[in-house]
């Protein structure tokens, strides 16, 4: 048993390194502190900016950020579109949805000189399918957001840590 397992780290290790894959670690990140400080909705829909604040919080804290107020590094967030989109309907029910949502991120020192603003790959979509329900339709819609959201924030973090350390900032 020991013996498999020993194999299989050897072969993940060559697959990893050999594949131009490589571990990062928190000392490997740009800048290690920053401050999460607004979060905007800018559209119609109430509640993004509290899903988008709670999962941002949680993948930048999964990535090695450690969030603090007095960070050097300030981000602000901006909710500029969300659009729910009728894809496929059944006897006039709509059986399957889009959600589309842009957002922008501005990267400031706290002195207030905006270093970079970006849009993490906008717009992002997916898709869901539903029952005639209305309860499961809000479901499966606040579930498909959620999703939207952590896509939206992965790759804000990979923008952050990619992106921002070419620019030199």
């Amino acid at each position: 048993m020991r013996k498999i397992f020993v194999l299989a780290l050897i072969l993940f290790s060559l697959f990893t390194f050999s594949c131009g894959y490589s571990i990062y670690t928190k000392a490997d990140l740009p800048f290690q502190e920053i401050y999460l400080r607004n979060v905007e909705n800018l559209t119609l829909e109430p509640g993004l900016q509290d899903k988008l604040r709670k999962i941002a919080y949680q993948s930048l804290s999964e990535n090695g950020f450690t969030l603090t107020s007095t960070a050097e590094k300030i981000l602000d967030l901006q909710i500029k579109n969300y659009r729910l989109i009728t894809l496929s309907e059944i006897g006039l029910t709509t059986v399957e949805y889009e959600v589309q949502i842009d957002v922008k991120a501005i990267l400031h020192t706290k002195h207030g000189e905006k270093l970079s603003e970006f849009n993490p790959t906008s717009p992002f979509r997916t898709v869901f399918r539903t029952s005639r329900d209305l309860q499961r339709v809000i479901a499966d819609r606040n579930f498909a957001i959620e999703s939207l959201m952590r896509d939206i924030c992965d790759d804000l973090i990979r923008k952050l840590i990619f992106d921002v350390t070419d620019s030199k900032i």
